[in-house]
Formats: C-alpha cells, sequence, structure tokens
C-alpha cells in the first residue's frame, strides 16, 4: 500500500491538488466548485468538531443522505476523529434507520432534511447511543424528541424521552474551526495513527433475508481495493465524473468516494436524478457507472435511429465519456454487443460487499457474457459444488458483533465464500451462473439454480425481474415483471406474446429442469414498499413466495 491508512492519503491529496477543484454541486442554472483545500478545511474542522463533543474512539457515526459532498466529508472527519463512518439509504424505512443506528450504537447522526430527522423520530423504539444530529439543510426544530430507554412491565412499557439537539452542519463545521488551533494536532495523530487493519467503515449489507449485517472495512481494505481499481480500470485527475449513486453503497462508496479520492477526480453532484440526462449534456463526463437499465435506456434512444453510429451514442453520454462500467446485475447481451460495435464497450464487474474487487472486464481484455478476469491482488477459484472463492487483501474484517456469521462465510482454508455459482473458462473470465443458497429442489431430485434462467430472461430490456420457483414440484415456473417505459402502448395480448417469445429463447439456452413451463405477468413491478426487494434491488424469495402463493400455486393447476 502506498498510504498506511485513509487520513494519511487525504492529506497528500489535498496538499497535492489543493487549489484545484474537487466537488461541484448545483447553484441555480450553474455549477458551484470547492477546492481541496476547502475539502481539507472542512474535514478537518467536522473532526475537531466531533472530537470537542465527545465521540468515543471506535464508535460509529450514521449518514443518512443522499448525494452530496457532505457525505464525503463526513466520512473521512469521522476516520480522522477515530471513529467509523456508517452509511444509511435515504429510501429506508423509520424501522430499517433505527435498527441501523441502534445496531452499529452510532452516537452522531448526519441527516440531509428535516424529512429525514422526522423519520427518525417517528418510533417509540429506543436510540440509547445517539448524542446529537447534524442537518445539512436548515432544521425547523433546534432539537427532537427520541426516546432513550424502554422498560417492560408486566402489561405496559414504560419510555424515557430525550430531547436530542439537531445543530446545522454548518453551524458544527464552524464550532470545530473555533477548536481546530486548540485540537487539530490531537485529531492529526489520531488520524495518522490508524492501523491498515483498523475498522475505518462499516458498510449494512442489504439482506435478502433476516435484518441486515454490518460488513466491517479496514483502511487496508479499502487502500488495497482502490489500488486494483487502478490498475484494471484507471480513473485520472482530468476525469470528469458525476456522482448519483447511493453513497452508502460498497459500489458507490470504494468505487466512487474512495476511488475518486486516491486518483484526484473531480465529481458533479446529481441534486435531482430526473435531470441526470440533462446534467450529463452539461458537465461531459469522461468516465460513467451505472446500472444495465440505464445503458438500456440509452441504447433506446440511439437505437431508434438507424443511421445513428459511434459519435451518437457517444454524443447521449455528453460528447467526452471514454470509459463505461457496469455491475450489480448482468448486462443483456444484446445491450453489450450494441455498445462494442459502437465502439464504447461497457466494462461489466463483479464483487461483494465483503470483497469489493473480484472481477472486472478491461479496455483490453473483455467478453460478453462474463464479469471479467480475477482482478489484481485477487485470486478466485471455483469449489467442488460450484460456489465462488475468493482470497485477498481486500476481504472485510467481519461482521460487527457477529461472530458466528462472519466464521460462516469462510472456509477451513480461508477462502471467502460469495454464495455465488460460477465458472472460471479456458481464458480465465468469470461468468455468474447462479447464487447458491437458492437452489431449488424440485420434486424429481433435480437441483435448480433459478438466477441462470432469470438472467437470461432479463436480457430483454422488457424485462423488469423474473422470479423463478419450484421447490418440491415436479417443474419450475415464473413470475414475470416488465418495465413500463418499454411496455407503453401495448396491449396485454402483445405484451404475452412478446415475452412467450422471450421466455422460449431463454429456455433453449438450459436443460429441461431449468425451463420456465408456465409463467404469470404480475401487473404490478416487485416493491420495496412490500420488502420485496431490498435497497440494491435484489428480490427476497421468502417475502416474494409469501406475496403471491396463490398465483404460484395455481401455475400448477
Amino acid at each position: 500500500m502506498q498510504y498506511p491508512n485513509i487520513y494519511s492519503l487525504f492529506r497528500a491529496q489535498c496538499d497535492r491538488y489543493r487549489d484545484r477543484s474537487v466537488f461541484y454541486t448545483r447553484d441555480g442554472d450553474g455549477w458551484t466548485a470547492q477546492t481541496w483545500g476547502e475539502f481539507e478545511d472542512k474535514v478537518n474542522d467536522l473532526a475537531c468538531a466531533l472530537f470537542a463533543k465527545g465521540l468515543t474512539k471506535g464508535s460509529s457515526v450514521a449518514i443518512l443522505a443522499g448525494n452530496v459532498p457532505e457525505w464525503t466529508i463526513c466520512d473521512i472527519a469521522v476516520i480522522a476523529a477515530g471513529g467509523v463512518g456508517v452509511g444509511i439509504y435515504p429510501t429506508s424505512s423509520t424501522e430499517q434507520a433505527h435498527y441501523i443506528i441502534n445496531h452499529s450504537e452510532a452516537e452522531f447522526l448526519l441527516v440531509e432534511n428535516d424529512d429525514q430527522v422526522e423519520k427518525i423520530g417517528d418510533t417509540n423504539e429506543a436510540y440509547p447511543k445517539l448524542k446529537e444530529i447534524f442537518i445539512i439543510g436548515e432544521p425547523q426544530d433546534r432539537s427532537v424528541e427520541l426516546v432513550r430507554s424502554e422498560k417492560k412491565g408486566i402489561i405496559f412499557k414504560s419510555f424515557t424521552v430525550d430531547e436530542i439537539p439537531v445543530s446545522r452542519f454548518d453551524e458544527v463545521i464552524e464550532f470545530g474551526r473555533s477548536r481546530r488551533n486548540e485540537l487539530l494536532t490531537q485529531v492529526a495523530r489520531i488520524g495518522r495513527a490508524a492501523r491498515p487493519d483498523d475498522t475505518a467503515i462499516m458498510v449494512y449489507t442489504s439482506g435478502t433475508t433476516g435484518q441486515p449485517k454490518g460488513a466491517m472495512l479496514s483502511h487496508k481494505y479499502i487502500l488495497n481495493s482502490v489500488e486494483s481499481l487502478r490498475r484494471s480500470v484507471p480513473i485520472f485527475e482530468t476525469d470528469v465524473a458525476l456522482s448519483y449513486l447511493p453513497g452508502c453503497h460498497v459500489a458507490e462508496r470504494i468505487s466512487g468516494i474512495y476511488n475518486r479520492l486516491y486518483s484526484g477526480t473531480p465529481a458533479y453532484f446529481v441534486d435531482d436524478l430526473s435531470k441526470l440526462y440533462e446534467y450529463m449534456f452539461e458537465v461531459k463526463p469522461t468516465v460513467f457507472a451505472s446500472l444495465p437499465r440505464f445503458f438500456e435506456k440509452i441504447h433506446a434512444k440511439v437505437a431508434a435511429d438507424p443511421a445513428a453510429g459511434n459519435e451518437e451514442l457517444k454524443a447521449a453520454f455528453g460528447g467526452n465519456v471514454r470509459l463505461l462500467t457496469s455491475g450489480g446485475a448482468p448486462l443483456p447481451l444484446e445491450i453489450a454487443d450494441f455498445y462494442s460495435r459502437h465502439g464504447l464497450p461497457i466494462l461489466q464487474a463483479y464483487g461483494l460487499t465483503e470483497n469489493i474487487c473480484v472481477a472486472f472486464n478491461t479496455a483490453t481484455e473483455h467478453k460478453f457474457g462474463t464479469v471479467g478476469k480475477p482482478m489484481p491482488m485477487c485470486a478466485v477459484r471455483i469449489a467442488d459444488d460450484g460456489e465462488i472463492l475468493v482470497k485477498s487483501e481486500m476481504m472485510f474484517s467481519g461482521y460487527y458483533k457477529e461472530p458466528e456469521k462472519t466464521a460462516e462465510m469462510f472456509d477451513d482454508g480461508g477462502w471467502l465464500k460469495t454464495g455465488d455459482l460460477g465458472e472460471l473458462d479456458e481464458d480465465g473470465f468469470l461468468k455468474i451462473t447462479g447464487r447458491k443458497k437458492e437452489i431449488i429442489v424440485l420434486s424429481t431430485g433435480k437441483n435448480v439454480a433459478p438466477v441462470l434462467i432469470e438472467n437470461y430472461v432479463r436480457e430483454s430490456h422488457l424485462i423488469s425481474h423474473c422470479f423463478l420457483f419450484g421447490d418440491g414440484h415436479s417443474y419450475c415456473v415464473a413470475l414475470i415483471t416488465v418495465n413500463e417505459a418499454e411496455s407503453v402502448g401495448s396491449t396485454k395480448d402483445q405484451l404475452r406474446l412478446a415475452v412467450d417469445e422471450i421466455v422460449a429463447k431463454a429456455n433453449a439456452r438450459v436443460s429441461s429442469s431449468e425451463q420456465i413451463k408456465r409463467f404469470v405477468i404480475l401487473d404490478e413491478d416487485f416493491s420495496a414498499e412490500r420488502d420485496e426487494i431490498t435497497p440494491t434491488m435484489k428480490l427476497k424469495r421468502n417475502v416474494v413466495v409469501a406475496n403471491y402463493k396463490d398465483i404460484l400455486e395455481e401455475l400448477y393447476d
């Protein structure tokens, strides 16, 4: 590692780029820039404030906000002050936010606006550790009543309620600045003393069953990951990036926030996702990472013009783009082929919270239908049962307060068990074929990995989700949902014919036991409100089965 810890990297980059711009935020019809020097001042001031307000060494600070510079400022300031940054999805429910704040034992909370303050206060569950809330906007109230503790009686519960102060983020920065001369030397000493194996941040995995687990990620994990990215798909100080994916997700946290810090790359923060296309034409990014769905939308626009060529596709991203990357879901082969033929191959990657840098297609070595070769500093092998195993210097340190679940993630040789099934082809490219824990056991004794055919069906941009079911039955059936934008103007009969063809093509690529024998197109997509999908759009299979039990059983009548 070039740097011993995150704070050392941060200070070195601020010294190197001091007068250059690092963050751009929307201001009316234009953009306002912050320099690396201003970034450094705010981090140091917030770190001094946290230290002065009594942040316990090793304790967490939770961040419940969208894509704003304050996210990055807070994350690094917490590390500098000896704490651990914990992200929460801004779309989280009260129950989900409460769980993470309490499980991580957060002492401070950064929120974006009053809606988030209201969200965490909308419960009778206790917040025993929380000391203060920092709000980026203007607070309506200077405190919020939260339950501090509860006592269960024979019949009733009794609650102790406390007033938790709500402070403007700018005021907290000013307070830290007023203590800078007194405290910065101590704070810098703490930041620079962090050891490679110390926990720097925690990322809560959006589990498909049960509560999320807090994955502890060390300084070594982060620094080796960004170095592995540099060797695979490097970005540079001359690049321009858009920040619009959630900072609490491991991909944006590492490949976005810390990769840009490592590379000196500036970012434009998207304050309104509905304006992403508009901002793209203004900002003209040179690097762009997204989920497959976004690339499908661009494809639909460009492909509608038969005369469209390479320049038209590049223009759809603002005109200057040189690097496109995708992860989180399979990229349809039709989409991958279209972009490649037009001179802008989308480089697919694979990783997980517990080891984000596993495999990546690169500009010089990429293959459709795979997630690339193993990344630098990461070893990959396939177990006898087909599970992908990983060993690297970028593995997580364990799940917070859950040693048993941590132990379950490793085999006897210390290899990380990904839970994914896959294969390495003759050229060393990794292909994902399913999820080990999602194996369907048919009444015939056949084992079916549902993800394989689900992904084949989802290669069509008409399809939003495909859910395979078959446990205890002699054949498989499916629930299918369609993308609303792609199906506008189609009748039910037309949709059925289109989906029939898609399913038939997918069935032709798998064995008889893996095929979808019957399916139904649902009237609406799976929903987070009904707890059917996680914030990262993974299906919660047990919830889907429970919610659609009658429909599934009717497919066997």
